[in-house]
């Protein structure tokens, strides 16, 4: 299930090429997470939950993220970062915990097309 786009109105906006390891990002905070209501389909499988009138849906993977971009694993620890691409409010990108840029498979793709080689290999190239 798809997060409501709403939620990332306050998420950074950054373009990966210019900034390969993500600085100065939202601190993530799990302890607000610690009490909540479950939310559930109409088979009455839990699909997310509820804090403060906010929803939250599970990714396929069981984690979230909040309205600040942070993402969270399915045990509500914190895991990295989603991050819309300037001026295009349906283009993400993730960085995992460490701060590093992870393309998607799409985009992984892609950039090999434009980089002429393992788009991964090439970042991981870049930052040493």
């Amino acid at each position: 299930m798809q997060q409501d786009k709403e939620i990332s109105k306050n998420w950074l906006r950054v373009d990966p090429f210019d900034t390969p390891v993500l600085k100065d990002a939202p601190q993530h905070q799990p302890e607000r997470f610690s009490q909540y209501i479950e939310l559930k389909d109409e088979n009455d499988n839990v699909i997310g939950f509820q804090v403060d009138e906010q929803q939250y849906i599970f990714d396929l993977e069981g984690g979230w993220r909040d309205e600040n971009g942070c993402h969270y694993d399915k045990d509500g620890q914190p895991a990295g970062w989603f991050v819309l691409h300037p001026g295009d409010i349906h283009h993400e990108h993730f960085y995992d915990q460490e701060g590093i840029y992870v393309p998607s498979d799409n985009e992984n793709s892609d950039n090999e097309k434009v980089l002429g080689g393992d788009a991964k290999q090439i970042q991981k190239d870049e930052q040493s």
